[in-house]
C-alpha cells in the first residue's frame, strides 16, 4: 500500500511540474505576441507612439 501512495504523489507532483511550465510559457508566449504586435502597430505610425496629452483630432471627410 506504501508504493502505491508514492506513485500517486509522484503523479500529482508531475502534474504541477507540467503546469507550471505551461503557465509560464504562456506568459513568455503572450509577451512575444504583444511584442510582435506593437512592432507591427508602430511601423504603420512611422515610429510615432501615441500620447494622450499631445494629440490632435483630424478628420478626413469634408463637408460639402
Amino acid at each position: 500500500m506504501k508504493g502505491r501512495g508514492q506513485a500517486v504523489l509522484d503523479y500529482v507532483v508531475l502534474l504541477l511540474v507540467i503546469i507550471a511550465a505551461l503557465l509560464i510559457t504562456g506568459y513568455y508566449v503572450r509577451n512575444a505576441l504583444s511584442g510582435k504586435m506593437r512592432e507591427g502597430a508602430d511601423s504603420f505610425g512611422q515610429g510615432e507612439v501615441f500620447s494622450p496629452t499631445n494629440s490632435q483630432v483630424t478628420t478626413s471627410i469634408t463637408n460639402q
